[in-house]
């Protein structure tokens, strides 16, 4: 859990404050603890741990701490990541506000934006795949039994329910590939 946390703290603070007057202590090591998107990430290590604890009494008291932080931080952020995901270190929530993120798996390196969803549809067998260093811009959703390679850059606004191999942007409702050779600053800062 700890190396996680640390792993998502530190690509939060390379990825975000790159820009010279972000250089100062209060940007760098106070600012990344308070925003709402890197509590929300904590408070999902916390109960991905809390869920895998072997003694049942002391996963149960956990997991209700867990579930009443997870309310807290779903009400004040409108965040929700599930703990049945398994997601990679330098995971980065860039804003806040209409996020879900339900998947099997999630590499390391991804960054989500506001109004994103990640989940299952009626009738999928299983929650997506994401690969490693994934970029999901604003309001996009990747909905179904699918795959998304490495290096994959999701369009604000998109529709993903088919797979996508790595390296490609892809864009619009449904989604379709637009470049086979992705490129975005969040996709070269990696953990």
């Amino acid at each position: 859990m700890f190396e996680n946390i640390k792993g998502d703290l530190v690509r939060k603070r390379m990825a975000f404050v790159v820009r010279p007057e972000d250089q100062t202590f209060w940007k760098k090591h106070v600012k990344i603890h308070l925003q709402m998107g890197t509590q929300a990430v904590v408070i999902y290590r916390f109960g991905r741990w809390a869920r895998d604890i072997k003694i049942p009494v002391v996963r149960e008291l956990l997991f209700a701490m867990y579930w009443v932080l997870n309310m807290f931080s779903m009400v004040t952020s409108g965040i929700n990541i599930q703990t049945h995901s398994t997601i990679g270190k330098g995971f980065a929530i860039h804003n806040f506000s209409g996020i879900f993120v339900l998947c099997e798996k999630m590499g390391e390196n991804c960054t989500v934006n506001q109004g994103v969803t990640i989940g299952m549809i009626r009738g999928a067998k299983r929650p997506p795949i994401i690969g490693n260093n994934v970029y999901f811009g604003a309001g996009c959703k990747v909905l179904g039994e699918l795959t998304l390679g490495d290096n994959v850059v999701v369009a604000a606004n998109s529709l993903v329910m088919t797979d996508v191999p790595d390296n490609c942007t892809v864009c619009g409702v449904p989604a379709r590939i637009v470049s086979r050779d992705a490129k975005s600053n969040y996709l070269q800062f990696k953990v």
